[in-house]
């Protein structure tokens, strides 16, 4: 079981602040350490667990690599499930836990020590044939990372010093600056373990799964879906339970609905109320409601839009924009508006203080638009063309058009869209960002250079910049809270260039017979190794 646990603040804010370590070391304290064992969710009452069966989901998001550090589809997902990972952050019950790492202690502000477990084996096919995973692999792991342009998505390299590995069992990490991020990014999917050697032998990952995790790929296919079976040769020799799991790419939500009502998948993932009650009827199954943090942004680049250097110009489309009525029209009201960080997070701004950013004004923005001399704004914007970004970018059309800017939808395949966004390709775009495990990649967002370099829209802000600097070098819980508020706040009066609309509420809706399985409210949270089916 767990040897340490983390309250909710402190998950929140990285586990730079574990026990007030940061304190501790600034004001002399002792060294303090921090590490769970691997662990399972914690026991729900179900009964003895059963070994054996599969958990069969479905999506309509294609399965388009299997890399960890490139995809944002449907394999990162079942990534998560294969490679292993420094730490597993986890909403279940507040905790970090050690995967690769069975511990680590933080040895002042800025210098990490990681114990990496013994044990923990690459599965048992070629290449490596279940050689033991090392701290080396680890340092391959995150320069790998770092290498590929537009994949460090959590800003990692832009904070560390170097990374080394002493020994098969140490790995030491410099930050450049206190980093009260460090152990939550290295939870990330995007900080997945991978051999060199299959690198080497495949030249990329996109159609070769090969981790520590305790599943091991047993077919891929980028239009119909992904199966893992259970590794045999798992560290844990108690998990998994189940022999597998299977992700079914579907056409639309209409037939997932029909697969799950027909028992041909065990889980939907309902994206809004009125279709989890679709599937009300199904006996003996049961939904969850959570706010799932993949929150929707409308993103102005002045790089192609000269026009959005022009604050003047921002705070008109933003003016423009009825996010209410998104979230009536989209989701029946079911979802929340949300600031630069989600409501989700203890330091997102008060709910009224929001909805008063966000008042509407058609008049204020046509005043804005002929101050500036836009009165004939006009702008492409880009979506993806699956889930509801397409009714979304129509939304955002309509509503601009009341205040006499014109926009041209463009909508992409999600490849070809994931390109273009990567690229900064387009003049507009309209997503719903991940659901990232904090507040850090959602304020980095705001950067004037964007969380990754590569991502610059055109409007450069120090004052910005100069607080989102604070916020991420601030170790102190409440210090940091008020710097968070301060920058958000700033972040609005500056509208943009990344204009967050709101966070929508999600369903799971899944058969009594699994057990151990509860939704997480970041779509990320899936480390749930201890799933087992109570049927037959």
């Amino acid at each position: 079981m767990y040897k340490r646990r983390l309250s909710r603040r402190r998950f929140l804010t990285g586990a730079a602040a574990v026990a007030g370590v940061g304190l501790a070391a600034a004001c002399g304290g002792s060294k303090k350490k921090g590490g769970m064992t691997p662990g399972q969710t914690p026991p729900a009452g179900n009964g003895q667990p059963k070994r054996g069966a599969v958990v069969r989901m479905a999506t309509t998001a294609p399965a388009l690599s299997l890399d960890p550090h490139t995809d944002a589809t449907l394999g990162l997902v079942a990534d998560m499930y294969m490679y292993g990972h420094m730490v597993h952050p986890t909403d279940w019950g507040e905790r970090m836990y050690g995967d690769l790492a069975k511990s680590w202690e933080l040895v002042d502000e800025v210098n990490w020590v990681f114990h990496i477990r013994q044990g923990a084996r690459f599965h048992n096919v070629p290449p490596v044939d279940g050689r033991e995973a090392v701290a080396g692999d680890i340092v391959y792991s995150f320069k790998r990372l770092e290498s590929i342009p537009g994949a460090n998505l959590v800003g990692w390299s832009d904070w560390i010093d170097r990374y080394e590995a002493p020994d098969d069992r140490t790995l030491t990490v410099h930050t450049t600056k206190p980093y009260a991020y460090t152990l939550l990014n290295m939870g990330s999917p995007r900080m997945a373990v991978v051999p060199k050697e299959a690198v080497d032998t495949f030249s990329d990952l996109k159609s070769n799964a090969i981790g520590t995790g305790p599943f091991q790929l047993k077919s891929w296919d980028r239009n119909t879906g992904i199966e893992v079976e259970r590794n045999p040769n798992y560290f844990d020799p108690e998990i998994p339970y189940l022999d597998g799991l299977e992700w079914s790419v579907m056409p639309d939500d209409s037939a997932i609905q029909a697969a799950f009502r027909s028992g041909a998948v065990d889980i939907y993932g309902a994206p809004d109320k009125v279709r989890a009650n679709s599937v009300s009827s199904v006996s003996e199954a049961s939904a969850q409601r959570f706010l799932n943090r993949a929150y929707a942004v409308l993103v102005l680049n002045a790089v192609r839009t000269p026009a959005f250097k022009d604050q003047r110009v921002r705070e008109a489309v933003d003016l423009a924009l009825d996010r209410e009525a998104m979230i009536q029209k989209l989701f029946l009201g079911d979802a929340e508006l949300c600031g630069p960080v989600g409501p989700s997070w203890d330091t997102a701004l008060p709910a009224d203080e929001i909805k008063k950013a966000y008042t509407r004004d058609i008049a204020r923005s046509k005043q804005l638009l002929s101050a500036a001399g836009q009165e004939n704004l006009s702008f492409k914007l880009l979506c993806a063309s699956y889930a509801d970004n397409p009714d979304r970018a129509t939304i955002i059309q309509q509503n601009l058009k009341d205040a006499g800017i014109n926009v041209e939808l463009q909508t992409e395949e999600i490849g070809t869209w994931l390109s273009d966004m990567y690229a900064v390709n387009y003049e507009a775009d309209t997503f719903a960002h991940l659901a990232y495990l904090g507040d850090g990649i959602p304020l980095q967002s705001h950067y004037s250079t964007g969380f990754n370099r590569a991502m610059f829209l055109g409007i450069t802000d120090a004052e910005v910049d100069s607080l989102l600097l604070q916020v991420q070098t601030t170790i102190d819980d409440d210090a940091r809270k008020q710097l968070a508020w301060d920058v958000q706040r700033k972040i609005l009066q500056r509208h943009g260039p990344t204009l967050v609309l709101y966070e929508p509420s999600g369903y799971f809706v899944a058969y009594d017979y699994i057990k151990n399985y509860t939704p997480s409210p970041w779509i990320f949270g899936m480390y749930r190794y201890d799933m087992w089916l109570d049927k037959g």
